[in-house]
């Protein structure tokens, strides 16, 4: 059978698993058994029309500018919805009403309310609905788990600092979450996904020192304390010169450093250096997990979002994905009120002095 995909969000990150589809749709993509993947692309939703055009055209899809109306149209296996913070949940709402299979970039949306209301869905229609989480995909990180197999850690360090985007919305709190929601969000998946849930976070920010066109915090320092007995912290910071994404770990008898803009992982290990380099391919790796679950699906009858997603390594499921949400808005809390932040399970929290 041919995997029919459509794209609600023609823009930005849209682009780079466009281009990883147009590979796929070569015969470029196989399954685990090496048989190759038949996909189609049927259609491109974006609201701005000229973008919805220039990506579908070319790959013979059609054009719209509502992504309910191309669900509702369109005879869809999987959905990629790939669109701003404000803009989540219709979309994933509809997909869920018709049976289709859900990619979902990060965040999947600005409130844990709003979020579950939608796995509610997702969960009754029984689909598989992945996040883009792309880290848990990233060579570095897998190398890094390798490393750390039974050893202790005890902290995690990590440096987020970027330049603005060119996007407009990204500067307004009230459609992009701000950068711990939007950005950062990256860094605190990545944070659970070493040490496991947190259970509070103490920060502090400042505001307009380095930029003063966004209307949130342009520099955040937060600590977590984790159910593991583990600490970590995570600097976040925009505006800056240059772009930064650097994770240090500490654990038992191991130091590691991982530049996720190089791609490379360095450290010691029971007293011996290691290094290791990786390729940029974590976007690419991310979304062929996804196309190949989704074939999968499609040729079966209900999804378990356990098993099921251990068994075509999707590393970030719609559930997991909201606790990542609840983290980083306790966080971005905790650092607008200078109050530490309790997270209680499931994704509740309260603040205390």
């Amino acid at each position: 059978m041919t995997l029919s995909v459509g794209f609600v969000g023609a823009g930005g990150i849209a682009s780079v698993h466009l281009e990883t589809l147009d590979d796929a749709l070569e015969g470029g993509l196989t399954d685990g058994n090496g048989d190759t993947l038949d996909v189609e692309l049927a259609a491109v939703a974006d609201v701005d029309e000229a973008r919805a055009r220039e990506a579908a055209t070319p790959r013979g899809a059609e054009a719209y500018t509502d992504g309910v109306e191309l669900v509702e149209s369109e005879s869809l296996d999987a959905l990629v919805v790939a669109v701003p913070p404000f803009a989540h949940g219709e979309y994933e709402r509809a997909a869920a009403e018709y049976g289709v299979d859900l990619f979902v970039e990060k965040p999947v949306d600005l409130t844990v309310d709003a979020a579950r209301e939608t796995e509610r869905h997702v969960a009754d229609a029984g689909i598989l609905a992945q996040v883009g989480y792309v880290c848990r995909y990233a060579g570095i990180t897998e190398r890094a788990l390798e490393l750390l197999e039974d050893r202790r850690i005890g902290h995690v360090d990590s440096t987020y600092w970027a330049p603005l985007p060119d996007t407009q919305w990204w500067y307004d709190r009230a459609r992009s979450g701000g950068q711990l929601v939007e950005q950062s969000t990256h860094v605190y998946d990545l944070h659970r996904y070493l040490l496991g849930e947190a259970t509070a976070a103490t920060g502090s920010g400042t505001d307009g020192l380095l930029v003063d066109a966004v209307d949130f915090q342009d520099a955040t320092s937060v600590t977590l304390d984790h159910e593991s007995g583990a600490v970590s912290h995570v600097s976040s910071a925009c505006g800056t010169a240059e772009s930064r994404f650097v994770v240090r770990i500490a654990a038992e008898d191991a130091l590691l450093e991982l530049d996720y803009f190089d791609y490379t992982l360095s450290g010691t290990v029971d007293g011996e250096p290691v290094s290791f380099e990786a390729d940029g391919d974590w976007y690419r790796r991310e979304f062929e997990a996804f196309l190949r679950a989704a074939a999968r699906t499609a040729e079966s009858v209900g999804y378990d979002a356990g098993s099921d997603a251990r068994s075509v390594d999707i590393r970030s499921t719609y559930d997991d994905a909201i606790e990542t949400l609840n983290l980083t808005l306790a966080a971005r809390e905790a650092a607008e009120t200078g109050e530490r932040a309790v997270l209680d399970r499931p994704t509740r929290r309260h603040c205390s002095g």
